[in-house]
């Protein structure tokens, strides 16, 4: 008799804070970012720190190593063109997201960008094979160079020019597109 009243008082107590911590979870799912939107967070993060990865090597912050630096421009490839379109078909304005309506109204565009953040990576991966011990002159912008793809310069084809030019002009505007489209794509301060 001792036993069951104590496993009677027990599940008294238990299934109560059972119910709350249920009711809590659910809650919690239904105010948190949808799959997309975390996926989408969790590669524009990658990004960034595959970013900060080359760069440091290009500013000699960092050593140069042509796997570490291959890797990084893999993981910017990875996460671009196609992939990263994928992730925003559909509606895009949703909790969590600081995405902006004008996708879904301007998806060639979108799409556009996110190839071009590709074509730049892999550029990136092929300088890390074709210097597979430093970044030599061959790699950095030179002075002519500079211009080239900026607000108020000429552009360029990316798919045709992208692996001709240095590795460090690659990487530059591969930043670019990145700034491109947040400044058109993503809205501020949600």
């Amino acid at each position: 008799m001792g036993l069951n009243a104590s496993v009677t008082k027990l599940s008294v107590l238990v299934l109560p804070i059972a119910v709350f911590a249920t009711v809590i979870s659910v809650a919690a799912a239904q105010t948190a970012a949808p799959g997309n939107v975390v996926q989408r967070q969790d590669g524009m993060k990658a990004m960034a720190n595959a970013a900060k990865t080359i760069n440091a090597m290009f500013r000699d912050s960092s050593p140069y190593d042509a796997k570490t630096f291959k890797a990084a421009a893999e993981t910017v490839r990875a996460h671009s063109g196609a992939a990263l379109s994928a992730l925003f078909e559909g509606p895009v304005t949703t909790p969590g997201s600081k995405a902006a309506a004008s996708i879904e109204t301007e998806r060639q565009q979108f799409g556009k960008l996110a190839n071009d953040l590709g074509i730049y990576a892999s550029a990136l991966s092929v300088a890390a094979d074709r210097n597979p011990h430093a970044l030599g002159p061959e790699t950095r912008m030179q002075g002519s160079e500079t211009m080239i793809g900026g607000p108020l310069a000429k552009k360029i084809d990316a798919a045709r020019e992208a692996e001709l030019m240095p590795a460090e002009h690659a990487f530059h505007l591969m930043l670019q597109t990145c700034t491109s489209c947040h400044a058109k794509f993503r809205i501020e301060g949600k």
